[in-house]
């Protein structure tokens, strides 16, 4: 399969420059949704996933997708305002029984890198 080059360190970039606050979503905000729903759609395809949905708020993105083996899993990155001055940034995910399943199974957390789609715990 031929996949277009994954760089997650893309979104890291970004969020390692910070996001001005404000009371609604800024250029700068909407154009990180638009780069990290490209570049994690990537790493999730990577791992054969499917039906891969996004959604964002206030500074803050989550969605769903489907593994191979038809187990759902939701995700979200929380407010990303204040990452800039993390050393690493958290990433949680899990299992769902349907895609207006916000709660879930148990959390589960990953480091928000490149290659984290194969690393995480999938089934």
């Amino acid at each position: 399969m031929n996949q277009k080059m994954i760089d997650m360190n893309k979104i890291l970039e970004k969020l390692k420059q910070g996001f001005e606050s404000s009371s609604g979503k800024t250029p700068e905000w909407k154009e990180f949704c638009k780069l990290f729903k490209s570049e994690f759609s990537k790493e999730l395809k990577s791992i054969g996933a499917t039906d891969i949905v996004f959604g964002n708020g206030h500074f803050y993105i989550s969605g769903f997708f489907t593994a191979d083996s038809g187990q759902i899993y939701y995700f979200s990155l929380s407010d990303v305002r204040g990452m800039e001055f993390q050393n690493s940034i958290d990433f949680l995910y899990r299992t769902a029984e349907h895609y207006r399943d916000w709660t879930g199974g148990g959390n589960q957390w990953i480091k928000l890198e490149q290659g984290m789609a194969k690393r995480m715990n999938i089934r």
